[in-house]
């Protein structure tokens, strides 16, 4: 079990960074808004689909799912894509990249995980290679209300895995919760509509490119990935899964690589080496209260 932990844990965050290309796609066409709506709604739609039942719940329940919902979706999705908005892409990556910090300082704080001083070894050495992988021409630039927003990104996400670690413990409905937390994180979108734009022109779904990236995005991004997410948090913990989103920026730039044949240079190469090298030690050093 605890091998599927990991895997799933990694195929969702390869999942996640491949889909860089489509959401790089799909934001030429709609807002920030825009595409976060339409494709949670679809991801919301198709859990629906596999899945046409009631989730039971009691009170305390659906304030569990209201907060996962409000952290890990609107917070973190919301925030990241107004902060790539308007902060340097290589600034909100490295940001971004702290999530795991925050979520096993949280779960040490908490007293869910104990982490050993290894662990913060394994931080430094991931923090340098995704800095060498972040790094552009002229280097970093800061922005401070788009880095802030990176970093409430990065907290929400932290927020988003210990809470759905506590839920997943008192539930076998993976499906159901997750379309419930899906349906919060929307709702908790409504009040940005008065503040940004939310003009959705539907017609460009008639190109078959953008329509098949929107589907592709809904299904993976915003359904499928979550369900793996989740599963992996179950099995092995929140700290150990969320070691994962460390690899983000190296199969992003991979993916982007093959894909968009963008350059990969040698301060990347060095950054992947480092970033895996913390990973693996990362990996073998958590041990449970």
């Amino acid at each position: 079990m605890q091998l599927m932990g990991h895997f799933l844990a990694f195929a969702s965050v390869f999942l996640w960074s491949s889909l860089y290309v489509s959401v790089k796609i799909l934001l030429e066409v709609f807002s920030p808004l825009e595409l976060l709506v339409l494709q949670f709604a679809i991801g919301y739609c198709f859990l629906l689909l596999i899945a046409p039942r009631l989730l039971k719940s009691t009170l305390k329940d659906e304030l569990y799912f209201l907060l996962a919902g409000l952290s890990g979706i609107t917070i973190y999705n919301l925030f990241l894509n107004l902060a790539m908005d308007i902060s340097k892409a290589s600034n909100v990556s490295v940001i971004i990249a702290t999530a795991p910090l925050f979520t096993a300082l949280l779960a040490s704080f908490l007293k869910i995980e104990k982490l050993s001083f290894v662990f913060f070894i394994a931080f430094v050495l991931c923090m340098g290679g995704i800095v060498l992988l972040s790094y552009e021409e002229g280097g970093f630039i800061l922005n401070p209300l788009g880095d802030t927003l990176a970093l409430l990104s990065a907290l929400g996400w932290a927020a988003y895995s210990l809470l759905i670690l506590k839920i997943t413990q008192k539930t076998n409905h993976i499906i159901l919760v997750t379309r419930r937390i899906i349906f919060y994180g929307i709702l908790g979108m409504l009040p940005s509509f008065f503040f940004l734009d939310f003009s959705p022109n539907l017609a460009n779904l008639l190109d078959l490119k953008i329509a098949l990236n929107l589907l592709f995005l809904s299904l993976f991004a915003s359904g499928i990935c979550f369900l793996l997410w989740n599963l992996s948090t179950l099995l092995i913990g929140a700290v150990k899964t969320n070691i994962y989103v460390y690899l983000t920026p190296i199969i992003t730039i991979i993916t982007s690589f093959f894909v968009l044949e963008e350059r990969l240079s040698t301060l990347a190469v060095l950054g992947t080496f480092l970033t895996l090298c913390g990973v693996i030690l990362a990996k073998s050093k958590f041990s449970k209260r």
